[in-house]
């Protein structure tokens, strides 16, 4: 254990994470992960959002340089600051943490203090009642070097009660609606920033802590 984990509480990054693997279950997709400014607990880092980049635009391309730098605009804009990166292999078996991933991970780990990598794991998405179907890595900086390695499993707010979004992503088919950067550069009326699905976890999370 590293003493560092990756943490959710219960907002919409896990739901869009989910929601973009399920989309595109036949290719790789990947993302970035958002925290909020001024959180700099050593402890944890916290992942309360992320964008959805890419369904097959994944290696570092001038798309990938140009959705960076709206990212990065849209999280300061909201008090919010990149922590990290995700991303899910194309094969159902394959959770391993492989070069595209290496070398876009270790692009924002250079320019970000706390930072994690997160790989999806296919083969898990089916478990989602009782898992968080998501492997945490963080950067052991080197000289010039960043190796990835693995950490605590993720957590989410609520412990079981929260892990129930996530059958709630399929029962209520929540993953159509997802919005990549893809999508957006082909119908510049989409956007990548997902509302709606801010809107639905909203709801969950108040039908959690109702009394």
């Amino acid at each position: 254990s590293s003493g560092i984990n990756a943490e959710w509480p219960l907002r919409p990054g896990y739901t869009k994470i989910l929601c973009h693997v399920m989309q595109y279950p036949y290719t790789a997709v990947n993302g970035i992960l958002l925290t909020k400014e001024g959180c700099e607990d050593k402890e944890q880092v916290e992942v309360v959002d992320c964008v959805p980049l890419f369904h097959y635009n994944i290696p570092i391309s001038p798309m990938f340089i140009v959705a960076l730098t709206q990212i990065e605009e849209y999280a300061s804009n909201r008090d919010m600051k990149i922590c990290g990166y995700y991303h899910a292999n194309e094969y159902y078996s394959d959770s391993e943490v492989g070069a595209v991933a290496t070398r876009i991970a270790d692009k924002i780990a250079e320019n970000c203090e706390d930072c994690c990598l997160l790989i999806v794991e296919n083969d898990k998405l089916s478990a989602l009642n009782t898992d968080i179907p998501i492997k945490a890595f963080l950067p052991s900086k080197t000289n010039d070097r960043i190796d990835w390695r693995s950490s605590d499993k993720p957590l989410l707010q609520f412990g079981e009660k929260g892990l129930q979004m996530g059958p709630e992503v399929v029962k209520k088919q929540l993953y159509r609606s997802i919005i990549d950067m893809d999508c957006h550069y082909d119908d510049v009326s989409l956007h990548w920033d997902n509302r709606a699905i801010d809107e639905v976890v909203k709801l969950f999370v108040e039908s959690l802590t109702e009394h």
